[in-house]
C-alpha cells in the first residue's frame, strides 16, 4: 500500500529532475557562450588584419592619385603585394579571401582572389543571394554570415573598404573552425552521463508514479467490503495509528439471530440483508462518521463527536432497521439490531480495547433481550471491579498458577461390543478446600477471555500427556475460537505432528451450535485436523439450527446429539422422531453418532432401537479422574 514514503520519493525524484534540467541548460548556455566568444576572437583577429591592409590599399591609392580600386589593382604590382598580404591569413580555418566591389550595374565583381585554389580572375562577376553584401555598403559597417552544422561553424566576414567617407570595395573571408567539434567531444561524457541519469530519474519517477495511480485506483477495492461497499477491516487497520479517539463515539452493531436467517433463507438470502441493512445504516448516519464491516453481520460504527447525538444515532439505525420489511424470494424477513455503545474510547489504552468494551455492551444488549442498545458506564465498570466476574477469571488464573486445572473422563460406550469405545475429557478445577468445581462455575465467565484459551492449552497438554502411552481413544471438547488462536493451534500440530499414533486416537468434539462467522476458515481448521490424522465430532447437534450441508462439508467423524433431545426419548415422541432422522442423515453422510445424557435404563432402552453407535451418559458410567474399566460400567447409583 502506498503511504506517505511514495510521495516523498516522487517529490525527492522530482526536484532531481529539475536540477538535472536546469543543470543541462546552463551547459548548453555556456556552450553557446564559448562557441560566440569564439567566433568574436577570429573575427577580433580578421578584423585587425583586413582594417590595416585597408588602410594601406587606401593610402596607396591616394599616394599615386588612382581615384577608383580597379585601376589600382588592374597593376599586377598592386594586385601581388595585396594578394601577399592576404593570402598569408590562409589557413586551416580560413578558407576563402578575396576583395569585390560593386560595378555601375550594381554587379559585384572580383578585384583580387588570394585563395590557393579555384581562384578568380580580375573582374570576374560574383553572384549574392544575401542581403549583408548590399548592407554593407548602406550602414558602412563590417557584416557576419553564419552557416553552421552540428558540429562546425561556417562564417563569412565582409569588411568594407572605405574611401573619402564611401565603401568603394570589401573584404569578403570566408572561414571556419572545428573548436566546436573538440568541446563537444569533451563534455560528451558529461552530457551521456546527464542522459543516462535523466532516463534514470524518469524510469523511477514513472515507477513510483505507476505505484501511485495503482494504489488510488485500487484504494476504493482495498479498503471497501464488496458486498455491502462499507469500509472493512483493512480500512481500520489503516486509520488506527492516526485515529483520534477524543473525537468519535464508538458503536458495535449485531444483526439479531442472522444465523437462523441464513439456515432458514439461505446465504444469499443473508447477503441481501446485509447489502440492504448496511444501505440503511449508512443512510441513517452523517458524512462525518465512518461505518465499517467488522465481520459477519457486525458493523462498528464511530460517530463523530462534533455533536452530541451519539444515542440519538443509534436509536435511529435501530429504529430504521426494526420498521423496514425485507423481502427475498416472496420470502418477508423481519431483522432488529443490537448495539453496544462506548461513549468515551479515548479513555481506553487504544482502540481494540475500546472496542473489547462496545464488544461487551452488544453482548449484554444479546441478553437482554436484543433490538436495544446499551450503553458501556464507566463508573458501574468500576464498581464492578470487584464483583464475582473479575473472582471467577482470578480463580482460574490461581487454579492455573496454583496447578489445580485436572481432567475427569467419561466412557463412550459401544453397544454393539459391550465395550468401552473412547473417553470424553471434561475440565474440572480443584478448590483450594480440595472440592471438585464442575465447569458451568467458571466456564462461562471467561469465554471469549484470554485465560480461556490459556485454559484450553492447559487441558490439551494434560490429555496429550495422558493419552500418548496408552492405546485408548480420546474425545476433547474445543471451540471454534479456540482453534482460530495461534498459540493453541500450534500447541496442536506441535503434539500431533510429532506423534502420529496419539494423532489417531484423538478426537476434537465442536459445539454444532458455536457462531461460525467465516464458513471457509471453519473448513480450513477442520482439514488442518484431519490432516493431522485427528478426527472430528460435532458436538451438541440438534441444539441450535443446523446447516445441513455445512455439517457435510467439514467432512466431521462424529455427530454427538445434544441432551436435549435425548433426554427425553423416552417419553417424547418428537425428540425420537428427530433422534431417528439424525441417526439416517449421519449414516447417509458417513458419519458415526454418538447420544450423550444417557441418565436412565428407559433411556438407553429406547435408543437400542435406533441405530445409534454410540452411547455416553451417567446410566453408563460417571466422569472419573481416572479411566474406567469395562466391568465399572452401569455400576452408578446416579439416575
Amino acid at each position: 500500500m502506498v503511504k506517505r514514503r511514495e510521495f516523498f520519493i516522487f517529490f525527492l525524484l522530482f526536484l532531481l529532475g529539475l536540477f538535472f534540467v536546469y543543470t543541462y541548460g546552463e551547459i548548453t548556455k555556456a556552450k553557446a557562450k564559448v562557441f560566440e566568444s569564439i567566433e568574436k576572437h577570429e573575427i577580433v583577429q580578421i578584423s585587425d588584419v583586413l582594417e590595416k591592409l585597408q588602410k594601406r590599399i587606401v593610402s596607396h591609392a591616394l599616394a599615386q592619385n588612382i581615384k577608383d580600386l580597379p585601376t589600382f589593382f588592374e597593376s599586377k604590382e598592386h594586385a601581388k603585394e595585396c594578394e601577399e598580404i592576404l593570402s598569408m591569413m590562409l589557413a586551416s580555418d580560413v578558407k576563402y579571401a578575396y576583395i569585390l566591389y560593386k560595378d555601375d550595374q550594381e554587379k559585384f565583381r572580383f578585384l583580387l582572389d588570394a585563395s590557393k585554389t579555384d581562384k578568380a580572375n580580375f573582374n570576374q562577376k560574383f553572384d549574392v543571394n544575401t542581403p549583408e553584401y548590399k548592407l554593407l555598403y548602406t550602414t558602412k559597417k563590417p557584416q557576419i554570415i553564419k552557416q553552421q552544422n552540428v558540429e562546425n561553424l561556417y562564417i563569412t566576414y565582409l569588411h568594407p573598404i572605405i574611401k573619402d567617407g564611401e565603401v568603394v570595395a570589401l573584404f569578403n573571408i570566408d572561414f571556419t573552425t572545428d573548436i566546436k567539434a573538440i568541446i563537444l567531444e569533451s563534455i560528451k561524457p558529461i552530457e551521456t552521463l546527464f542522459t543516462l541519469l535523466a532516463v534514470f530519474i524518469v524510469i523511477f519517477m514513472a515507477m513510483t508514479l505507476i505505484q501511485i495511480f495503482h494504489y488510488f485506483i485500487t484504494r476504493k477495492k482495498i479498503f471497501t467490503d464488496p458486498l455491502t461497499k462499507t469500509f472493512n477491516r483493512n480500512y481500520l487497520e489503516e486509520i488506527s495509528t492516526i485515529l483520534n479517539l477524543e473525537n468519535y463515539s464508538l458503536a458495535m452493531l449485531d444483526l439479531d439471530k442472522f444465523k437462523l436467517i441464513n439456515d432458514t433463507y439461505g446465504h444469499k438470502a443473508g447477503d441481501h440483508i446485509l447489502s440492504n441493512v448496511s444501505k440503511i445504516v449508512k443512510s441513517s448516519i452523517r458524512e462525518s462518521d465512518i461505518l465499517i464491516r467488522y465481520g459477519g453481520e457486525e458493523f462498528l460504527l464511530l460517530i463523530n463527536n462534533r455533536e452530541n447525538i451519539k444515542r440519538d444515532i443509534c436509536e435511529r439505525v435501530r429504529h430504521n432497521i426494526s420498521k423496514e420489511k425485507f423481502v427475498y424470494d416472496g420470502n418477508e424477513i423481519n431483522v432488529t439490531v443490537s448495539i453496544g455503545l462506548h461513549s468515551n474510547p479515548s479513555l481506553e489504552k487504544n482502540l481494540q480495547e475500546a472496542i473489547k468494551k462496545a464488544d461487551k455492551m452488544l453482548y449484554e444488549a444479546k441478553k437482554g433481550g436484543r433490538n436495544r442498545i446499551i450503553v458501556y458506564d464507566e463508573k458501574k465498570e468500576s464498581t464492578d471491579s470487584s464483583s464475582s466476574s473479575s473472582k471467577d477469571l482470578a480463580f482460574v488464573k490461581e487454579a492455573l498458577d496454583d496447578d489445580r486445572v485436572t481432567c475427569y473422563y467419561q466412557p463412550i460406550y459401544n453397544h454393539k461390543t459391550g465395550e468401552i469405545f473412547k473417553y470424553e475429557a471434561l475440565v474440572r478445577i480443584i478448590g483450594e478446600d480440595g472440592k471438585i468445581i464442575p465447569p458451568y462455575q467458571f466456564l462461562p465467565q471467561i469465554k471469549h477471555t484470554n485465560m480461556h484459551y490459556k485454559l484450553t492449552q492447559r487441558i490439551l497438554a494434560l490429555v496429550f500427556e495422558k493419552f500418548k502411552t496408552n492405546q485408548k481413544q480420546v474425545s476433547i471438547n474445543i471451540s471454534f475460537t479456540d482453534l482460530n488462536n495461534h498459540d493453541i493451534e500450534e500447541t496442536i500440530v506441535q503434539a500431533l505432528h510429532a506423534d502420529d499414533h496419539l494423532a489417531s486416537r484423538v478426537t476434537f468434539e465442536i459445539l454444532e451450535s458455536d457462531e461460525v462467522d467465516d464458513i471457509e476458515l471453519f473448513k480450513q481448521k477442520i482439514q488442518l485436523l484431519h490432516s493431522l490424522k485427528a478426527k472430528v465430532s460435532i458436538d451438541d447437534f440438534g441444539s441450535g439450527y443446523s446447516n445441513f450441508k455445512r455439517i457435510i462439508d467439514t467432512e466431521a467423524n462424529y455427530l454427538k446429539i445434544d441432551g436435549s433431545l435425548i433426554k427425553n426419548i423416552h417419553i417424547n415422541s418428537k425428540d425420537f422422531k428427530v433422534v431417528r432422522s439424525i441417526v439416517h442423515f449421519a449414516l447417509q453422510s458417513n458419519m458415526q453418532t454418538i447420544a450423550e445424557f444417557v441418565h436412565s435404563k428407559e433411556v438407553y432402552d429406547k435408543l437400542l432401537l435406533l441405530d445409534i453407535d454410540y452411547m455416553q451418559g451417567y446410566y453408563i458410567a460417571e466422569p472419573k479422574s481416572e479411566l474406567a474399566l469395562n466391568e465399572e460400567l452401569f455400576h452408578s447409583s446416579s439416575s
